[in-house]
């Protein structure tokens, strides 16, 4: 059966009912069929708007914070993508370049 769901931008810190935190299997088989949008990318809004504010940016408006919020996430996303360019396996990509961040 197609629905035609093309996306999920997960916006909860655990956005799948599975044991598991970050993949499980829910998460694993809709990262397989369809682009999904880890909430740690899609969720980090309000945590970078608190970077950008305690960061000494001298302009601090409206603009400039969501300019910075977009700007991060625009990256996170074309990180992914340049892992690869499919339209699935997003999630999936992110997880192993935060975790290699982490690492390093």
């Amino acid at each position: 059966m197609n629905s035609g769901l093309e996306l999920v931008s997960a916006g909860a810190n655990i956005p799948f009912s599975d044991d598991e935190v970050f993949y499980g299997p829910t998460s694993e088989f809709c990262d397989k069929k369809i682009s999904v949008i880890p909430d740690f990318i899609s969720n980090c809004g309000m945590a970078r708007a608190f970077a950008f504010l305690m960061s000494g940016k001298k302009e601090i408006t409206e603009e400039a914070v969501f300019k910075d919020c977009s700007r991060v996430i625009k990256k996170a996303l074309l990180d992914c993508y340049n892992v690869s360019a499919k339209k699935t396996n997003i999630n999936s990509n992110a997880l192993e370049i935060a975790l290699k961040k982490l690492i390093n």
